[in-house]
């Protein structure tokens, strides 16, 4: 029999297996040479941007009802947007001013699109927040909110199974 810290586990791995691939692709692909070779053999450039930040959007609801332990639909938005804050400080004050579960995971996971302007990118260069509002679009860095939400949900499974 499984047990629920085996199963978080194994959720776990599956997250950080499909994400740490994305970003290890999108690396790939920074070097000149196997982008141009990969570009002149009609494939384009790796790393799937979209998907992986609608996973970690989806990942992040998933976390809040394991936090909340209620997996009802009513509860949806109450679960992402308590481990949306988990990710750290700068995350709970974009909620503060934007319907993040809205326009970001219901818009890529129901409509296809982000409800507004958007740039989903796979690497960051620098430390930032992984979702940025510069006044006009939503930046969406896949790697930075990566790092944040590894570490929050680590937390998470310390405080569910210490």
């Amino acid at each position: 029999m499984t047990t629920e810290k085996e199963r978080f586990i194994t959720a776990r791995n599956f997250i950080a297996t499909d994400i740490q691939r994305e970003i290890r692709l999108a690396r790939d692909e920074t070097s000149l040479l196997r982008s141009l070779m990969r570009r002149s053999l009609g494939r384009p450039p790796g790393g799937g941007n979209f998907l992986a930040a609608l996973g970690l959007l989806c990942y992040t609801e998933f976390a809040g009802h394991l936090r909340l332990n209620d997996f009802s639909i009513g509860s949806a938005r109450r679960a992402f947007e308590m481990f949306f804050r988990e990710l750290g400080p700068a995350y709970d004050a974009l909620l503060k001013n934007h319907d993040i579960y809205g326009d970001l995971r219901c818009g890529l996971a129901h409509e296809y699109f982000v409800k507004k302007s958007c740039r989903i990118g796979m690497l960051s260069f620098r430390p930032q927040c992984g979702v940025q509002w510069d006044g006009q679009h939503y930046l969406f860095t896949v790697e930075a909110y990566w790092l944040d939400f590894q570490n929050a949900f680590g937390k998470l499974g310390r405080d569910l199974y210490p």
